[in-house]
């Protein structure tokens, strides 16, 4: 199945050749710090090349360091470098972060382990330290805002709406705040609230790629593909790195039946990021779904449905029902019901009837189609 991509936020080095390799011994050794994912602890930590700012990190972004230059790690997803000093290791963030507010139990402290929490989906200990940091300092609107995202993502929809509200109110010019509430509207289907929202984060920031992203799901929810493959375009024209941008505009563009168009976007998101199963797997779902038979390809969906189902350790409900949906499109129907039925078991519960009337259909030796 290809899922939509929503954009959530969280509140000169003129040295740069990309090296990782250091000499110990005189034998070459990798940097440890290489393939480590780090949170980013200042909110618009800049990612840079020598011509350019390419990136302000959002507090609480999650990334991984590709290459190291002394100080400086190169953000393969951003394309450019990051101080050191601006992130911390995902690995030893709650640690390291325990031992600060020990030492210092400020707002600022708490604060920043309440975004390493998060970031380890620990959210009732990011939303206990988020309430410490604001019983500190009641007018933190970042951590208001981020807050609100936990609950967002424990599915706490009515908390969420609650503490953006908030943070608008504290802050009419928060255009992160708006952004998260209108992504709490979608989960709820008030679309009309989610598109104000969006708006009124455009007209505070309108190059603002996650907001366009997030107004291009609604338009896409109202079945306005037109205006939705614009907002794509526009944040790729932003972020040309923004796949989720680029996988979204590939799904519009499915459900207007463009499928060479739509191959096309998920081809150049699987070259962009090879690391993410997530353009992979739309891709294989693409070719074994389609209603135009020209376009599928049983064996090509298959093999990269296989390849996003290992990238996800075979855990990921939605490969596994696209690998389900290959095998039912090559005939291997005994496969097809044992893979969705595995999808079923990990899969949410809203999830769960689409899924069931995908195993009914397989049951009855038809293929899936979208």
């Amino acid at each position: 199945m290809q899922k939509t991509i929503l954009g959530f936020t969280l509140i000169t080095c003129a040295l740069l050749t990309m090296s990782s390799i250091n000499v110990v011994n005189g034998q070459q050794s990798t940097d440890p710090r290489q393939n480590k994912k780090i949170i980013i602890s200042k909110a618009g930590a800049e990612m840079k090349t020598p011509q350019a700012v390419v990136w302000r990190g959002y507090l609480g972004e999650v990334f991984t360091v590709a290459q190291t230059n002394g100080e400086w790690l190169w953000i393969k997803e951003k394309g450019g470098w990051l101080w050191e000093k601006e992130a911390v290791y995902f690995d030893t963030a709650i640690e390291e972060l325990s031992q600060r507010v020990k030492a210092t139990p400020t707002a600022e402290n708490y604060h920043l382990r309440g975004v390493a929490f998060l970031a380890h989906e620990n959210y009732d200990n990011a939303i206990a330290d988020f309430s410490e940091s604001l019983r500190k300092s009641p007018r933190n609107v970042g951590a208001l805002n981020n807050r609100g995202q936990a609950s967002y993502l424990k599915g706490d929809y009515k908390s969420a709406v609650t503490d953006f509200s908030g943070a608008v109110v504290m802050d009419p010019k928060n255009f992160l705040a708006f952004n998260n509430r209108a992504l709490t509207y979608l989960e709820t289907e008030e679309l009309d609230l989610a598109l104000s929202d969006l708006q009124s984060a455009l007209k505070l920031v309108p190059e603002y790629p996650e907001a366009l992203n997030n107004r291009g799901i609604v338009y896409q929810k109202m079945k306005k593909y037109d205006e939705a493959i614009a907002d794509f375009t526009a944040a790729l024209k932003i972020d040309p790195r923004y796949t989720d941008a680029l996988g979204n505009r590939a799904y519009t563009l499915q459900l207007k039946k463009e499928y060479v168009k739509a191959i096309a976007d998920l081809e150049l998101a699987m070259k962009s990021n090879p690391d993410s199963y997530e353009a992979i797997n739309d891709l294989a779902w693409l070719l074994a779904t389609a209603t135009e038979p020209s376009v599928r390809s049983g064996a090509r969906s298959l093999e990269l449905a296989t390849q996003a189902c290992n990238m996800t350790d075979n855990k990921q409900w939605n490969t596994l029902d696209t690998l389900a949906a290959a095998y039912a499109e090559t005939g291997q129907w005994d496969k097809a019901k044992e893979w969705l039925t595995t999808a079923i078991a990990n899969a949410p519960d809203k999830e769960k009837p689409r899924l069931q009337g995908h195993l009914d259909l397989v049951i009855g030796q038809m293929p899936i189609r979208q």
